[in-house]
């Protein structure tokens, strides 16, 4: 089981490096894809301010997966951080701002994250101390 978590917490933080890193380095490319083909000469700063909020949890959930009952409050934040993610992809799915071709494939991934990291969660060991 601890194993399985640590799997599933590395694969998601190299999902969420490999994000950031587009995020900061290669904006541009990720316009069609969320529907940014007009948009304002500022966004690459906004794109690259999201790269930073990915790239550090990121990084310390992969250091966390070396011992996850030791930093289990990095396995917390990444199971709040799919939560969240979701939760506001699907708000602004709801409210017309976004369609499914730019929100479906994040919140598909949420899913199997927040799925992942719930089955896999030490829930005795981490709640014995």
């Amino acid at each position: 089981m601890i194993k399985g978590l640590k799997i599933a917490m590395i694969v998601w933080a190299v999902i969420g490096i490999l994000y950031s890193l587009m995020f900061l380095f290669i904006p541009e490319t990720l316009y069609p894809r969320l529907g940014l083909e007009n948009a304002p000469a500022s966004v690459p700063f906004f794109l690259a301010m999201l790269g930073n909020a990915y790239l550090v949890p990121s990084v310390f959930v992969i250091l966390a997966a070396r011992d996850p009952l030791k930093h289990i409050l990095w396995v917390q934040l990444a199971i709040a951080w799919s939560i969240l993610d979701l939760v506001a992809q699907l708000f602004y799915l709801i409210r017309g701002n976004i369609n499914f071709g730019q929100a479906g494939p994040g919140m598909i991934l949420d899913i199997v994250f927040v799925v992942a990291f719930l089955v896999l969660y030490p829930w005795r060991k981490a709640s014995a101390g």
